[in-house]
């Protein structure tokens, strides 16, 4: 059985699922090469050990329970027992400290590059890509949630004056200066709200001036089971707005690692049948993905 360890996503249990029979017996024979050494032998401890895999994940790569369901399939494919860690910004100093034998990152983070260059990690693999979203005040003013293209739908906005929080993290200040490039730098007159806010709160100050701001999705949603505000998420499927997870192998680590197993993992989370799950993921309130498959980008 899976477990989760983090108390932060308690929730994330409500969306376990069950894999087609078909796709894990097609996947546990991709992977038996590896399960078949991990499964032989005793009961002894040092067997059951190397049958569990500790996996390491940053929040976003979880959204609903999502993860979990993923894993559950590789689970009963393969009699390996996978348990899943979520983990903040020190990802990778526990890993480090021999927490875990696979991680999952934004493959951006500069701690990722460290880890590999460094040797305690192998060449990450991309796995899927998550989703920066538009976040939209009752009324829809600019008219957007119709609108399938964020360079347009900035455009809306900034065409109608309609405010719009600058949200001034990392990667949602990058994407939020893209949007303004591609529509032509439109002058930043009273509707730019540029107020050094970052995450829940430029969000908040959207929901309170009625404005338009940028969010990942997986923390807005978080936000909306804490302290909801009044805004609606729209996804809209660009490059622009998606992140990509990696998935890396710990190889040099403090304790002992269970390498054959988070390879075992990785190999799944790459197969072709495992990207079409990743695709076909839904969450009630939204009708369209809003995880995409990225392993296409590997070297396959």
């Amino acid at each position: 059985m899976i477990r989760i360890w983090a108390s932060q996503i308690a929730a994330a249990a409500l969306f376990l699922g069950v894999g087609g029979m078909a796709v894990v017996e097609q996947q546990a024979r991709r992977l038996s090469g590896v399960v078949g050494t991990e499964q032989g032998g005793s009961q002894s401890g040092a067997n059951k050990s190397r049958r569990t895999i500790r996996l390491l994940t940053v929040g976003a790569a979880n959204t609903d329970g999502f993860l979990v369901d993923l894993v559950a399939d590789f689970e009963e494919a393969t009699g390996h027992r996978v348990d899943v860690t979520v983990g903040g910004i020190d990802i990778f100093d526990r890993a480090r400290a021999g927490d875990a034998d696979i991680v999952l990152a934004h493959l951006g983070f500069t701690e990722l590059h460290e880890f590999v260059t460094e040797g305690s990690g192998r060449w990450p693999q991309l796995i899927l890509s998550n989703t920066v979203v538009f976040l939209v005040p009752p009324g829809d003013p600019a008219g957007i949630l119709a609108v399938d293209d964020p360079v347009e739908a900035f455009r809306l906005i900034a065409d109608r004056r309609a405010p719009f929080v600058v949200n001034d993290l990392g990667e949602t200040r990058y994407i939020t200066d893209t949007l303004w490039n591609a529509t032509g730098r439109p002058d930043k007159g009273e509707w730019f709200l540029d107020l050094g806010l970052i995450g829940a709160d430029a969000v908040r100050e959207a929901a309170q001036r009625g404005a338009y701001t940028l969010w990942g999705l997986h923390p807005f949603l978080m936000l909306q089971r804490q302290n909801p505000v009044d805004l609606e998420p729209l996804v809209i499927n660009d490059s622009l707005m998606q992140r990509t997870i990696a998935s890396v192998v710990v190889q040099r680590a403090g304790g002992r690692l269970n390498i054959p197993g988070a390879l075992a993992l990785q190999r799944y989370l790459v197969d072709p049948s495992t990207q079409a799950h990743i695709r076909s993921f839904r969450l009630p309130e939204i009708d369209r993905p809003v995880f995409w498959p990225a392993a296409n980008n590997n070297d396959n």
